[in-house]
C-alpha cells in the first residue's frame, strides 16, 4: 500500500512539474512569469491570472505586449 501511495505521489509530482507556464511581456518591456493561463475579462478589461507564487495578479489589457506559453 505504501509503494502505490508512493508512486502516486511522484506521478502527481512529475505531472504538475510539466504544467504550462506563460511568460507575459508588457509594452514598457517588463516580463512576468504566470503558473496559469492569463484570462481576460472583456467587462474590466484586465487580465487575471496566478504567479508563480500563488498570488492572484490583474493586468490592463493595454499594457500587456504578448503572452506565450512556455
Amino acid at each position: 500500500m505504501k509503494k502505490m501511495v508512493v508512486g502516486v505521489m511522484i506521478f502527481l509530482s512529475l505531472l504538475l512539474g510539466c504544467a504550462p507556464k506563460y511568460q507575459i511581456v508588457l509594452k514598457s518591456g517588463q516580463q512576468l512569469k504566470a503558473a496559469t493561463k492569463p484570462d481576460l475579462n472583456k467587462d474590466t478589461g484586465y487580465y487575471q491570472y496566478v504567479d508563480e507564487d500563488g498570488k492572484k495578479v490583474q493586468l490592463k489589457e493595454a499594457d500587456v505586449l504578448l503572452i506565450k506559453e512556455k
